[in-house]
């Protein structure tokens, strides 16, 4: 999906049909699951879920699991009264408490401890908060969107994410596509970034097409984030108004440490998509035979993909 900022910017097929199921899910108040690789734009999809919903005009508050240490975790979240605690010397409320009336998004929820992972499904089961020191739960209303990089189906196989948790918060799934796999939104996303840079830092900059070319080329493991930052350094570099093939330098060895050979069911309805579900050429495109394609779809389970076209 590509977004920069809030701005939503793409004509590619994934994007539009994002685009429509975001409006059709955003005005309930369902549990919104976002699955995407790191970089692809996870957090505005779901501040876009929000600006659509019936929560627009409340809070939005966005919380990275994978940043609150374990030791704070609950203060944060639930808050806490004076005295529970030393160094508690006033009353605190927690972010969940903010958040009332509007959006709650938990992004990295893959990253959560099972302990914590089994307090946030009693939360989002009975949507009630306990502050650390009380003996009575306080009522929350919010809606909650969560937003993982990580394969839940291989994480619970492993014992390290909750089945009961992943069924609470998958009522509703959206899966952004990598930008290797959405090469045509590339020269719009370059255009859009450096009219952000010429608003903001006045440089007058264009790109030239022998670079437009060398950065289609390029397989980008970091996503929209890292083509955000080959194009602005490609400004600073530049000597000129124009960035030339020149200036832009490429991560190549970390493009290739990124190339994913994991095939899940995700990866695999995307590339049938792309192909207009043409098996022939979704099996030619990961490398396989028609049949051993044939059987990638069994193995999956995706025995509605076997039937169309």
């Amino acid at each position: 999906m590509a977004f920069i900022e809030t701005k939503i910017v793409g004509h590619s097929s994934a994007l539009k049909k994002n685009l429509d199921f975001i409006c059709k899910i955003a005005k309930s108040d369902k549990n919104v699951l976002i699955l995407g690789e790191t970089g692809t734009g996870k957090d505005l999809i779901a501040r876009r879920l929000h600006e659509l919903s019936s929560h627009r005009n409340k809070p939005f508050v966005a919380i990275n699991c994978a940043n609150i240490p374990e030791g704070l975790f609950e203060t944060e979240l639930f808050g806490h009264v004076r005295g529970a605690f030393t160094g508690a010397i006033k009353e605190k409320k927690g972010l969940f408490e903010a958040a009332s009336g509007g959006t709650i998004f938990l992004d990295e929820i893959g990253d959560l401890s099972l302990h914590f992972q089994a307090k946030i499904l009693r939360i989002i089961e009975n949507k009630e908060i306990r502050r650390i020191g009380e003996t009575t739960d306080r009522k929350i209303s919010a809606r909650f969107i969560f937003a993982t990089n990580k394969n839940l189906y291989e994480e619970i196989g492993k014992g390290k994410f909750r089945k009961d948790l992943f069924y609470r918060i998958n009522v509703a799934s959206i899966i952004i596509p990598p930008l290797k796999e959405r090469k045509e939104d590339i020269p719009l996303l370059i255009e859009y970034i450096l009219k952000k840079k010429n608003r903001t830092e006045y440089l007058g900059k264009e790109i030239s097409e022998c670079a437009i070319k060398k950065l289609m080329a390029y397989e980008f493991p970091g996503n929209i984030r890292e083509l955000e930052n080959i194009v602005e350094r490609a400004c600073i570099i530049s000597e000129g108004n124009i960035v030339t093939e020149r200036d832009v330098k490429l991560d190549c060895a970390m493009s290739k440490l990124g190339r994913s050979t994991t095939m899940t069911p995700e990866r695999l309805r995307r590339i049938l998509e792309k192909c207009k579900w043409n098996k022939t050429k979704a099996a030619m495109e990961i490398g396989k035979s028609r049949r051993q394609f044939y059987r990638l779809l069994e193995k999956f389970n995706m025995r509605d993909c076997i039937k169309k076209n």
